[in-house]
């Protein structure tokens, strides 16, 4: 049933491309269960091969404002990713999506 809203999604174009991308959604769930984590963690997690593709995934994320990247004064130096607020918000409004998926796409497995 459509209820009549029209959503405009030019603006919001370089987001949805962004999340339409391999290990994007992953990341997010992740992140949004762990307050920071490094770059290897975030890589174990995802079970992403390649440290090119999960890096430029990473860049593009925090370009768009989902994720901030914090490099830690330590050594050896160390770099953690963590959910912005606007992440973190996106996050929550994707819960509803994955819990449909989980109910209709698992249901007939």
């Amino acid at each position: 049933m459509h209820n009549g809203e029209t959503i405009c999604i030019t603006k919001s174009e370089e987001v949805l491309k962004i999340l339409g991308k391999k290990y994007t959604l992953l990341i997010i769930g992740i992140l949004g269960n762990n307050t920071e984590m490094s770059f290897n963690d975030i890589k174990k997690s995802v079970g992403c091969p390649r440290s090119n593709l999960l890096s430029m995934r990473l860049k593009e994320m925090e370009y768009t404002g989902i994720i901030k990247r914090k490099v830690m004064n330590s050594r050896p130096v160390s770099v953690k990713y963590s959910l912005t607020s606007s992440g973190n918000e996106l996050r929550e409004n994707l819960i509803p999506l994955f819990k449909w998926i989980e109910y209709n796409c698992y249901a007939n497995l």
